[in-house]
């Protein structure tokens, strides 16, 4: 993560812009752009990935193909992610994901008064850039994905909490699924996407326990609305499975919610976006 002035304005929330992340067709050229045209330092770069500095301060410029990130991504440097958290109705702030491991510090998303989606992290944070949201690396030095999962841990906690999986995602069972497997195991922690993406390598593969029925159901909603959903989807509608615990979900959530007074949980968009793509 990129160093902070700790001489300055320490009561700030914000510290710094940490990096910016922009969606390329074409990494090699777009690196060639930034760095030959418009003076930015090519730091590292693969087929998928090139990481860029500025020729002042320490904000770094990530460009991607990834098709699971949104276009544009903006990741602000704070002290304590977890205290902001703490402290998120006193800033008023809301948090669409829950402050989660990433790299040595944590990193986490939310939405401003105003309907602005951002992440956050702290020191230590890759944000993302070594691991893809939907799993895969960004930089081909990144880690193996499932590399840190015990299955057989990973199933016996699954089975403990008894809840289907399709009916996970953003609740509280989930984080005490993360939390009892991240208890037990003897690697690096993994973050809420790689243990989600590894329950669906297990159910594909037949060795999730069978729990019956989705115990929540999503709401009846206006054609219109079901339309702007699957429009906010695009060609994510037939890749669901792969898009909670990503910056592109917070995304769809986010902008789902603007159309309405009272905004829906990520629980529960989840399971709309679920009933579409079937």
């Amino acid at each position: 993560m990129a160093a902070r002035d700790s001489g300055k304005n320490d009561s700030a929330v914000l510290k710094c812009v940490d990096r910016i992340l922009l969606r390329v067709d074409n990494v090699t050229a777009a690196a060639n752009f930034y760095s030959s045209v418009l003076g930015l330092r090519l730091d590292r770069q693969t087929g998928h990935a090139a990481a860029l500095r500025f020729c002042q301060g320490n904000t770094e410029l990530v460009l991607h193909d990834d098709q699971q990130r949104p276009d544009v991504e903006v990741v602000l440097g704070v002290a304590d992610v977890q205290a902001v958290y703490e402290r998120r109705e006193e800033l008023g702030i809301a948090f669409l994901t829950m402050p989660k491991l990433s790299g040595k510090g944590h990193r986490a998303t939310i939405r401003d008064p105003f309907g602005h989606v951002l992440a956050i992290a702290d020191q230590g944070d890759s944000g993302g850039v070594t691991a893809a949201p939907a799993g895969g690396a960004l930089f081909e030095d990144a880690p193996p994905e499932d590399s840190s999962i015990d299955r057989a841990a990973l199933i016996a906690v699954y089975e403990k909490i008894g809840r289907t999986a399709d009916d996970l995602p953003y609740t509280p069972h989930f984080e005490r699924l993360h939390t009892m497997y991240a208890r037990q195991s003897p690697r690096e922690k993994p973050d809420h996407n790689a243990v989600w993406l590894q329950l669906l390598r297990l159910r594909k593969a037949g060795k999730l326990p069978k729990l019956g029925a989705a115990a929540s159901k999503p709401p009846i909603l206006e054609k219109a609305d079901k339309e702007r959903l699957r429009d906010l989807l695009g060609d994510d509608v037939g890749k669901r499975d792969r898009l909670p615990y990503t910056p592109r979900f917070d995304q769809i959530v986010a902008e789902f919610n603007k159309g309405f007074a009272r905004a829906f949980s990520p629980h529960v968009v989840w399971r709309i976006v679920a009933t579409l793509a079937k």
